[in-house]
Formats: structure tokens, C-alpha cells, sequence
């Protein structure tokens, strides 16, 4: 009976389906065939250009007109023929994105629909819509063209009676026939770990494509039973607008459960949506039996060539002090001596500074706080604890790679992955000069304010700089098995000749979990130093009088001993964990809350250097 009645549904309020008759995203280079009129003969007109790096929704090319400091613009922009003879469709609408300055938004434009292409009668006539635009930012509209319908016309965007503003962008014009109800679940979001009885909330991106605006939706996820319910919005949903709603039914698991969890938009306003193929999406869905230590890794795309990098630089340098125990900063130079081009195409940045966070935030605005990201990401549940030792021999580097995994998985797709960072570098020739533009602004700038542009090399100190890269960027095929489950360790050995070129005293490395699939980082542990006094290269001390039992460990352990000693427990990066004074011997320290994997235990009796000992907690 119920598809009975979906069926009619259908035939009486979907019987109009989207129909595209024009569409251009100016992708292809060059304003594909619309014609610019300079009406004020200022020499000042449309143009085409690009705005990803402000838009990246807007795609690689837009067409512009600026209305900058005291230009007055009157600028005319027509586009080709479109053929609207053969429509049989109710409706019509020109819909299309506009972009405008955040700062300065009041752009003035007016749209006109007409039979000619000349541009003294396209001004004469009456324009279909008239804005001047109040808001900066990305924004659709959406015009009512269907008494058009029939004719042959040229659409036609005029931007004038503005000045001292900055810029109208348009972009993603179409002309198209609209169904009642169409909506498209544009993405769906779930955290992809989370704790056993613990509420989780599907939160789904939906956009409507569709002509009427939408005051409901109804939402369905299903992991094998079906869990809908009915989405009111607090504001409705205008045509080809787009907006975040979220599932009322909580995803809660008492057991440890690996998912694939299909969400659905199943209504519009009640009815059918006339093009169900573009409203499922699926999201996977892991729990966990404990939560890992999490590290946010932002790898920051820079050059000293880049007179707005120093930016970067403060930034790390302000995240590592706020957050020494929860981030891992790299900086991937591009286009100078410090360049590593596997690094520099692997993260792909499209404006410099630029930033990846944790692999999943991709191509973020620098700022000189880096909190925002650190705050939102460290707290995220993540399936795995990361460690790692570290050798040397010579220069040949074995980095051993340590992960012990806290959920079950039937067919994992991970990758572990190292990159070797150097800190202090420097060099002497003019590549190494730092472009400033901070240099006498009256902005605080760590310093940078204070130093010219550029700042000599001989001045200049680079830390964090990505030196090599261990697996590859996308980290190394079959480190990691496919099926996994709670509670197995993995281990994987690197090894790699470091350049006589880079200083050994200032390296450290870091440990990358990564999803194959997604190319995300999924968990990081270091960076860990391989150069300290704790570090491995360095030779263990021994002292036969002292022995660490049972070792590996699990829950405790004990130091056979003759007296009383000060005891320090570090993780391989020389961190410390754990302190005790005049521990008596052979009394059990406990470690049950420790994470497994290899640490450092100073022993220093009275009077008595300290003796190293390595401890391996399973």
C-alpha cells in the first residue's frame, strides 16, 4: 500500500524534473562567448579571472568587475544566445552564484532578460531583478524567468551606480526548469571513531535544487535498521541554497561495532523528491574500546620567497608552546632551498602560507594562531596509540614504528608514515633571505616587525623544516594489515640515509597513522628526538646492579636495587611521564594507564650517576 501511494505521489506532484538549457562555469578559461560592453568608455570592464584562492566553491575561473577605491563602474556583460523556443516545462530560472568583499559588499548590479544583443536597448529595457548586495561572501540567486519561455534570449548583468567597494564576482550561471521538490545530499559528517555508549549525531549538508522553498525534510540513516525522523528548519530553505541539518536519532553502540551507515533524505515538505538518485550518501562508523592519545599535525605550506609567511613561522612557533603535548607542526617549503618535491606536490597548496590540518582540513588560511584547529581536533577519538624508537648507525636511520589498536577492523585501508624534521637551519646564499612584509608594520608579528624585507639569510633560523619523507607521502603499502582487532599491536621498521646535509643534532621524527582511502591522518605520536642524552643513537647506559622486572610489562613494574633511588620514567621523544622520589627497591611502580610501547627509565641513587634502563610496556 505504501508504494502504491509513493506512486501517485510522484505522478501528482513530481511530474516536473530539472532541465538544464544553458550552463557555464567559466572553468575552461576565457568568458566562452559573453560580450563585454564598457558603457562608460573608462577602459574598465568584465573581465575573467580566478578567485579560487578567496572561493575555492567558485572552481578555477569567474568573471569580474571591480568597483575599487573611486571607480564608478558601468560595465555591461551579455551573454550568447539561449534557446528557450523548445521549452515545455511550467518554469524557467536563471540561478547563479555572485561573490562579494566581506569588508565592502555593496556592489550594485542589475539583470536583464531581452531578444537583442545591443547593448543601448538591453539598458533601456526593464531588468528582471535589481540588487545591491548586502552581504559579502559566496551567495546563489535564484530568478523567476519563465514568461521568457518560447523565446530566443540573451541574459545580460550590469554593475554600475557603485563606488569605493571592491569587486562582483559571477559565477555558475544556468538557466533551467525546476521541479517542486528536489533536494541532493550534498555530504553527510559523523565522527568516524567514537566511545561505546556514547550519543553521536549524523549531521547531513543537503541543497535544494528544486523551486519551491523547503520548510522540512525528513532524514533516514539505516545500519541495517531504519531510524527517520523529521528535520524542521529554523529558517527555510530557499532554491538553490544550501544548508547543515542535523539526524534527531543519536548513533549509540554498546559494543564494539564497525559500520557502514547508509543516510537517506527520504521527503520534501512532506512529498517525494522528484530525483531520489542524489539523496544517499554513506558514512563508516567505528567504536572503540578506549580513546588513544590524539596529536593534531598542521603541515604549513611556505617559501621564503613569500612575503607573508613569517606569519607561519610565529604560528608554529606560538602552537608549540600552547600545546606542546597535543600538536606536531611541519613546514613544507615550496620554491626554495629547503624544498622537498615530493612533500611540496604531495600537499598540494594552492596559496602560500597555507595550511593542512590533521590531511582532512585541506588548503586553510594562516593566520598566527594555529588554537582554533589544535582545540577542535585534539580531543577527537581515534582508534589507535601511536610509538615509535629510533636508531642510528652512521647516518642510516631505523625508525621503528609501534601501533596498538583499540577497535576492530574487517578491512582496513592504513598506512603508517614517518617525516624526518630538522630544526635551526640555515643557510648562507640569498635563497635563504626571508621575504618580510611585516618588516616596520605596526602589526605584531613575532619580531618580524622589526626586521627588514628581506631578512638576510645570516639572520634567518628555520625550524620544522619536512626533510624526508619515510613511506612515501601517502605513507607505505602493506605496513599495515587489513584485518585488525582490539587490543593487537603492530610494529613496522624504516630505515633511511640521512643527507650529510642535515644536522643530526637537530633532528626528530614523526609518526603518521594515515587512512589509505582518504589519504587523512588518522593518529600521530612525536615528533621523537634520536639525539638527546635519552635518545637511542645515544649508548644505553648499563649497570648490572639494577634490572627492571617483569620487562615487558603490563600493569607494574619493579627496580632490583641495594637502596633507595629518584626515579624518572620518559616516552622515547624525552617526555617525561612519571616521577618518584626514594622509591624503595623492588616496590612496584604502576603503569596500567601507560600506553604500550618502548620508554626510558632513570635510575639515580644517592650520591650515583643516573643509569638508564628501557622499559617495554605491552
Amino acid at each position: 500500500m505504501k508504494k502504491i501511494l509513493f506512486s501517485v505521489l510522484i505522478l501528482i506532484f513530481g511530474i516536473h524534473y530539472s532541465q538544464t538549457y544553458y550552463s557555464q562555469d567559466f572553468n575552461t578559461g576565457g568568458l566562452n562567448g559573453w560580450v563585454s560592453t564598457d558603457i562608460d568608455g573608462d577602459g574598465k570592464q568584465w573581465f575573467y579571472g580566478s578567485a579560487s584562492n578567496i572561493y575555492p566553491n567558485l572552481g578555477s575561473g569567474s568573471m569580474a568587475s571591480y568597483s575599487k577605491q573611486a571607480l564608478t563602474p558601468n560595465n555591461l556583460i551579455t551573454s550568447p544566445l539561449i534557446d528557450l523556443s523548445a521549452v515545455t516545462a511550467s518554469n524557467a530560472y536563471l540561478i547563479y552564484n555572485l561573490a562579494t568583499d566581506s569588508n565592502k559588499p555593496n556592489e550594485k548590479y542589475s539583470v536583464y532578460v531581452t531578444t537583442t544583443n545591443a547593448s543601448g536597448a538591453i539598458t533601456a529595457s526593464t531588468p528582471v531583478y535589481t540588487e545591491t548586495v548586502a552581504a559579502g561572501g559566496v551567495q546563489s540567486r535564484v530568478i523567476n524567468v519563465s514568461s521568457f519561455i518560447g523565446q530566443q534570449v540573451y541574459i545580460s548583468f550590469r554593475h554600475y551606480d557603485c563606488t569605493n567597494q571592491y569587486y562582483l564576482i559571477l559565477d555558475n550561471i544556468r538557466v533551467k526548469s525546476l521541479a517542486d521538490y528536489d533536494v541532493s545530499l550534498k555530504n553527510v559528517s559523523l565522527s568516524r571513531y567514537g566511545l561505546t555508549n556514547t550519543d553521536y549525531f549524523i549531521k547531513a549538508t543537503v541543497k535544494n535544487n528544486g523551486a519551491q522553498t523547503i520548510n522540512n525534510i525528513t532524514l533516514n540513516w539505516n545500519d541495517g535498521a531504519d531510524h527517520s525522523a523529521v528535520i524542521a528548519l529554523p529558517t527555510p530553505l530557499a532554491p538553490d541554497d544550501e544548508k547543515i541539518i542535523m539526524h534527531s536519532v543519536a548513533v549509540n553502540y554498546s559494543s564494539l561495532v564497525e559500520k557502514n551507515i547508509n543516510v537517506s533524505v527520504t521527503g520534501v515538505n512532506g512529498f517525494p523528491d522528484s530525483t531520489p538518485a542524489d539523496n544517499t550518501l554513506s558514512v563508516l562508523f567505528n567504536t572503540v574500546s578506549q580513546n588513544s592519545p590524539k596529536k593534531v599535525v598542521i603541515e604549513e605550506g611556505t617559501g621564503t620567497w613569500c612575503g607573508y609567511c613569517p606569519r607561519g613561522a610565529v604560528a608554529m612557533h606560538n602552537a608549540e608552546n600552547s600545546f606542546p603535548n597535543d600538536f606536531i607542526g611541519i613546514a613544507v617549503h615550496n620554491n626554495d632551498p629547503m624544498t622537498l618535491a615530493e612533500y611540496n606536490t604531495g600537499a598540494n597548496f594552492n596559496s602560500f602560507p597555507g595550511m593542512n590540518v590533521d590531511r582532512s582540513l585541506l588548503r586553510q588560511g594562516v593566520s598566527s594562531d594555529f588554537s582554533e584547529f589544535i582545540s577542535a581536533r585534539k580531543s577527537l577519538i581515534v582508534p589507535v596509540a601511536l610509538n615509535a624508537t629510533s636508531s642510528l648507525a652512521g647516518r642510516i636511520l631505523t625508525f621503528n614504528a609501534s601501533a596498538v589498536f583499540r577497535t576492530n577492523f574487517a578491512n582496513a585501508s592504513l598506512r603508517f608514515a614517518a617525516v624526518v624534521i630538522e630544526d635551526e637551519v640555515k643557510g648562507t646564499t640569498s635563497g635563504y633571505n626571508q621575504a618580510n612584509y611585516y618588516a616596520g608594520s605596526t602589526t605584531s608579528m613575532g619580531g618580524y616587525e622589526s626586521k627588514p624585507n628581506p631578512v638576510p639569510a645570516a639572520d634567518m633560523v628555520y625550524d620544522h623544516v619536512g626533510r624526508m619523507l619515510l613511506g612515501g607521502y601517502a605513507g607505505q603499502a602493506g605496513s599495515i594489515p587489513s584485518t585488525l582487532t582490539d587490543g593487537q599491536i603492530v610494529n613496522y621498521t624504516f630505515t633511511a640515509d640521512v643527507p650529510t646535509a642535515y644536522n643530526l643534532d637537530k633532528i626528530k621524527v614523526a609518526l603518521l597513522l594515515l587512512d589509505g582511502t582518504t589519504g587523512e591522518i588518522v593518529n600521530a605520536a612525536g615528533p621523537f628526538a634520536i639525539n638527546t642524552t635519552l635518545g637511542v643513537h645515544a649508548a644505553e647506559k648499563t649497570n648490572n646492579e639494577h634490572m627492571l622486572y617483569p620487562n615487558p610489562a603490563k600493569d607494574y613494574f619493579k627496580i632490583d636495587g641495594k637502596g633507595k633511588a629518584d626515579i624518572k620514567i620518559f616516552d622515547v621523544s624525552g617526555r617525561t611521564i612519571l616521577e618518584k622520589e626514594n622509591a624503595e627497591p623492588n616496590t612496584p611502580i604502576s603503569v596500567h594507564n601507560f600506553v604500550k610501547g618502548t620508554y626510558l627509565v632513570s635510575i639515580k641513587e644517592k650520591d650515583a650517576e643516573p643509569v638508564i634502563k628501557k622499559l617495554i610496556i605491552k
